[in-house]
C-alpha cells in the first residue's frame, strides 16, 4: 500500500539534511560541548585492566560518569626499601579521590592498605611511601569529566 504523500526532489533532500544534523547534534545535547574527553588508558576501570605506569612518564586521564580509573607500578629490583611518590595533577583537586595500595607477593590478602597519607598541595593531590618489591596500586575516582596527569617516581 502506498502512502497518499509524495515527496518532491527539494522535499526529500530537505528531510536528509534535517536528518544527518539530527544526527551530528544528538551526541553534543547528550555530553555537552566539549564535555566528552577520551581517555586513552581506558578501559582502566578495575585490577585486571589497570594501565601500567611508567615511572616518570606521566598519563592524561579523565573520569567518567561512575568511573574509577586504576593504574598500577611495580616496585624496583632489589631486596631495599625503594621510596615513590604517586602524583595527580588536575585543575580541580577537590574533585579527585586519591587510595593508593599494594600488592605483594607472598600476602594473601591481594591488596594491602599502608595506610599511606594522602595530602594535597594546589594543584596536585600526592601520596609519598616506601616498597620493598610487589607492584604500587593507584585508584582514582572523582566527578565526572575531571581531567588528570598521573605520574609515579621512584628514589
Amino acid at each position: 500500500m502506498k502512502s497518499g504523500i509524495r515527496l518532491g526532489r527539494p522535499q526529500r533532500a530537505c528531510i536528509a539534511v534535517v536528518g544527518l544534523l539530527a544526527v551530528a547534534l544528538v551526541p553534543l545535547a547528550l555530553g555537552g560541548c566539549g564535555a566528552t574527553a577520551t581517555d586513552k588508558n581506558e578501559p582502566n576501570d578495575d585490577l585486571n585492566s589497570a594501565h601500567a605506569l611508567a615511572p616518570g612518564v606521566p598519563a592524561d586521564g579523565v573520569i567518567g560518569p561512575g568511573d574509577s580509573d586504576v593504574f598500577r607500578c611495580d616496585a624496583p629490583e632489589g631486596n631495599v626499601m625503594h621510596s615513590f611518590v604517586v602524583t595527580v595533577r588536575t585543575e580541580a583537586p577537590q574533585d579527585i579521590e586519591l587510595q593508593v595500595g599494594a600488592s605483594i607477593p607472598g600476602v594473601w590478602e591481594g591488596i594491602t592498605w599502608p595506610g599511606w597519607k594522602v595530602v594535597t598541595k594546589g594543584d596536585r593531590v600526592e601520596v609519598a611511601g616506601t616498597l620493598r618489591k610487589g607492584t604500587v596500586l593507584m585508584f582514582l575516582k572523582g566527578a565526572s569529566g575531571t581531567t588528570y596527569t598521573i605520574d609515579i617516581t621512584w628514589t
